[in-house]
């Protein structure tokens, strides 16, 4: 087991139980999702693989779009366990498959999926090209990467104070919305995780201009960057195949 994986494992174990009442309830959060779904242009009997689907947000909502088939995987099973409670309670599992994996060791066959999804995850994977390159060669042709995430880069010397000043001005906002909207609760979730931003523990951003690199290089010929509207920090990336 790598040691970043693990710490991030045992992060998300502690969190999952509170995760749909904390950040799951941040607006921005849920504005991300949607301006992913919209820009996937999803289509009934399409097949989808969500990365890092956590507690099923996402999923839910591109069920919601079409009739899709959902396959999404996680590394922490306990988030899996409460995505399963949802499945059973919607009675979708005919729609969503479920798999505890990491997004670095992707087992499925090439050219599998219409779509691969996934929000705030990749950034807690330090080594990307690989990862994007994996995903490149499950999509069907034509078919499109979706990227939401957050565009902040992180990389560089843990000690350089123009690095740091660049993580503040992002994490102020993240504070204040996070105990506008979730409260104190989510706010506390959001200055822990701060912390493991600026030290690179377990997270590892890159801006969406070194996303778009990592892409190319990938094979991804057709790549286009939305920004999330009112939220600067907040991006999502679409790359076709």
């Amino acid at each position: 087991m790598r040691k970043n994986n693990t710490v991030t494992k045992n992060w998300f174990k502690d969190w999952s139980n509170e995760y749909d009442n904390t950040l799951g309830k941040v607006k921005r959060h849920h504005k991300l999702l949607d301006l992913v779904v919209e820009s996937s242009g999803l289509k009934d009997g399409d097949a989808v693989l969500d990365i890092g689907c956590g507690t099923g947000l996402l999923s839910l909502k591109f069920l919601n779009k079409a009739d899709c088939v959902i396959y999404g995987i996680d590394s922490s099973r306990e988030m899996l366990e409460l995505f399963k409670s949802k499945i059973d309670k919607y009675d979708l599992s005919g729609k969503i498959s479920l798999e505890p994996g990491d997004a670095e060791d992707l087992d499925f066959e090439n050219e599998k999926f219409d779509i691969i999804a996934s929000t705030v995850t990749l950034h807690h994977v330090k080594n990307k090209y690989p990862v994007i390159k994996k995903i490149y060669k499950l999509l069907k042709p034509g078919g499109k990467f979706i990227l939401g995430d957050i565009d902040v880069d992180t990389t560089g010397n843990l000690e350089d104070p123009k690095r740091l000043l660049r993580i503040i001005d992002f994490l102020k906002e993240e504070f204040v919305l996070a105990l506008k909207e979730g409260g104190v609760k989510a706010f506390s979730r959001m200055y822990d995780n701060g912390k493991k931003h600026i030290l690179n523990d377990g997270e590892f951003c890159v801006s969406f201009k070194q996303w778009k690199e990592i892409c190319k290089n990938a094979g991804f010929k057709k790549i286009t960057i939305k920004p999330l509207p009112k939220f600067k920090w907040f991006k999502v990336l679409i790359a076709v195949k």
